[in-house]
């Protein structure tokens, strides 16, 4: 741009000092239509030049407006993923929580069940047992006449006559016998 300033200015003198030397006026027309011309280039090349600053400021300044808005978004990406960190943390712990649930349930399920296949299998060991001390002892006597009232009735009942048990007494307790079937 300084060179064809330059130049222009340059062939400008030289046109002037043609002119001065020679007498011809279109010599010197033509040394005012260059002078015009390299005068309109001139202001064309300052304004591109001006244009081209101006374009070139823009430019800077939407390069700085978006690294800014560039650092924003990182920024805010940075804070995205740190939530989401915080819940995928929570999340975690969550899921242990119900793991560790789920294992105690289970455990306390088959607790339940071990329990009661336990009672279930000593139950009928304890009524057993419980039966069996029944048999070791000696009825009273009000059992006795309970099962004696009982096989009364029930002859009573029969369509058989019934037969009555004897009374015998030996060593001072009487004893019931039952009849004798011949007698």
């Amino acid at each position: 741009m300084k060179q064809h300033m330059a130049m222009g200015i340059l062939t400008a003198s030289l046109l002037t000092l043609m002119v001065g030397c020679s007498s011809d006026s279109r010599l010197g027309d033509l040394a005012q239509q260059v002078t015009h011309e390299q005068a309109v280039q001139n202001q064309r090349v300052a304004d591109s030049t001006q244009r081209i600053a101006q374009g070139s400021q823009q430019l800077v300044e939407a390069d700085a407006k978006a690294r800014r808005e560039l650092i924003e978004m990182q920024n805010a990406l940075r804070q995205d993923q740190a939530e989401l960190a915080k819940q995928r943390d929570a999340l975690e712990v969550a899921r242990a929580e119900v793991a560790e649930d789920r294992l105690t349930d289970s455990q306390t399920a088959n607790s339940i069940i071990a329990v009661g296949v336990l009672f279930a299998a000593v139950a009928p060991l304890v009524l057993a047992g419980i039966s069996l001390v029944g048999l070791w002892r000696e009825p009273t006597r009000e059992e006795e006449g309970n099962v004696l009232i009982d096989e009364l009735t029930r002859e009573l009942i029969s369509d058989q006559p019934a037969r009555l048990p004897r009374l015998q007494h030996n060593s001072g307790e009487p004893r019931i016998q039952a009849a004798d079937s011949h007698s």
